[in-house]
């Protein structure tokens, strides 16, 4: 990560926020029709207990560019993109932050569901708890391949190219890719976790004790030296690697002394 400072998320009024929604890695899209049909569920429900909801990254199996959403026929991404803006013309807020599957979520996306797209990592500020948020990928320092990759997919020339374009191409292209992910996924061994001390450097650099991201899919609270790194769970109920299902939320509560933290799992 880069020398410069970490920005910190206080709009649009984080002050007022007496509950927080966390959740990443959902992957939803047509090829996931019961995890989108959760988290559809989801949002219509328990969510609108939440204040706001924070999504850190991989909120779609793939995000090919904005103009899907003028595509036709529409398809699971129109129906979360329609539910995540009900969500917010009711009053509540959305934070949206790249994933490695969603990094070209642009301003469309923005303006249609009413979403905050936040830039990675960045400080949350939640009753007086600095807590840094990220999406957890460039904390994989070991997975130098994939890093390369990064950097250049995020770089302004390759998605110009990219969006370029027509629609299809670019459907096929990111169906290539998916497939090659999937196929190193399957080696688990081959699969990077995230840096400690990557972390805990980027934690001293925010002057921050407590991370929250997602990206490995490993689920836990990782204590060193008082600081805490919370990791969130992916959502998967459609496939046979995950036959009992996974749909977690990690919810911030604030009360009069104290901040409640606690992870539901929706499956």
């Amino acid at each position: 990560m880069k020398s410069e400072a970490i920005p910190e998320l206080r709009a649009p009024a984080p002050s007022s926020w007496r509950r927080a929604a966390l959740v990443s890695d959902l992957h939803l899209g047509p090829d996931a029709p019961r995890t989108t049909a959760r988290f559809l569920g989801w949002l219509r429900d328990e969510a609108r207990r939440a204040d706001v909801l924070i999504i850190l990254g991989d909120l779609f199996e793939a995000w090919i560019g904005d103009d899907l959403l003028a595509a036709t026929p529409t398809d699971a991404h129109h129906a979360v993109c329609d539910a995540l803006a009900r969500f917010t013309a009711d009053g509540r807020a959305l934070a949206v932050m790249h994933g490695n599957r969603d990094f070209l979520l642009g301003a469309g996306f923005a303006g249609h569901t009413g979403a905050q797209l936040l830039p990675d990592p960045c400080v949350l500020d939640f009753a007086g708890q600095r807590i840094l948020l990220s999406h957890g990928d460039a904390l994989c320092l070991a997975d130098t391949a994939y890093l390369q990759w990064r950097a250049l997919c995020r770089s302004p020339q390759w998605q110009a190219q990219f969006l370029a374009q027509p629609l299809g191409a670019r459907r096929r292209q990111a169906a290539a890719m998916r497939a090659q992910s999937q196929a190193a996924q399957g080696r688990m061994e081959t699969w990077s976790d995230a840096d400690a001390a990557e972390a805990a450097r980027w934690l001293d650099r925010a002057d921050c004790r407590w991370m929250i991201h997602g990206h490995t899919h490993r689920p836990r609270e990782h204590w060193d030296d008082g600081r805490l790194r919370q990791v969130l769970s992916d959502w998967d109920l459609d496939h046979a690697a995950s036959r009992a299902g996974k749909a977690q939320v990690l919810t911030l509560r604030t009360g009069d002394r104290y901040t409640a933290v606690e992870r539901h799992d929706l499956a």
